[in-house]
């Protein structure tokens, strides 16, 4: 008995695992292709805009699974944080966005230039709070700069990024 009860412990443990795509136990009840959804601040403007070419909703756990998410974070009085990667999965309570795979962020000004360019993978966010952490390699490069280290804080409302280890910079033109 305590073994059966092992079983679907664990087997629950797996199925509401966002790190392991692919491992559901249930099938969704519903999907939607191209998906987008944007979320309004207080002030009534845009505060973030998560596109994807397809939404999967599982009814167990209210898990959603995304395939190429495509997230914008909107900055008052700042350029938005724009963030790709090849999946994702938002929790139930829509609190926590796990990018998978490869992730994509940058940043580009109102005349079209980048300003700042981050590669790393499986990133979580917490977009309520414009924030984000990964414990995987990470490379930013901006004008004039090549940053590379291991893990990950990003402080996206104050434009602050803290990379955890092994942190090497190499002064370049990077993104010119």
């Amino acid at each position: 008995m305590l073994t059966a009860a092992t079983l679907i412990v664990a087997r629950q443990l797996d199925e509401a695992d966002p790190s392991r795509p692919g491992t559901r136990l249930e099938n969704p009840d519903f999907y939607m292709q191209n998906f987008t959804s944007t979320v309004m601040g207080p002030d009534g403007l845009a505060d973030r805009t998560l596109k994807a070419k397809r939404l999967e909703h599982f009814p167990k756990t209210n898990e959603k699974e995304l395939t190429e998410p495509y997230l914008v974070l909107y900055q008052t009085g700042a350029p938005a944080w724009h963030i790709r990667s090849e999946s994702g999965w938002i929790s139930p309570s829509g609190d926590v966005v796990v990018l998978r795979g490869r992730v994509h962020a940058w940043r580009v000004s109102g005349i079209g230039v980048k300003l700042v360019d981050i590669h790393t993978r499986d990133l979580r966010i917490l977009p309520h709070t414009d924030y984000g952490e990964t414990d995987k390699p990470v490379t930013i490069a901006t004008a004039d700069q090549r940053t590379v280290g291991l893990g990950m804080r990003a402080f996206l409302a104050e434009s602050r990024v803290e990379l955890m280890s092994q942190v090497r910079t190499k002064l370049t033109g990077h993104l010119q």
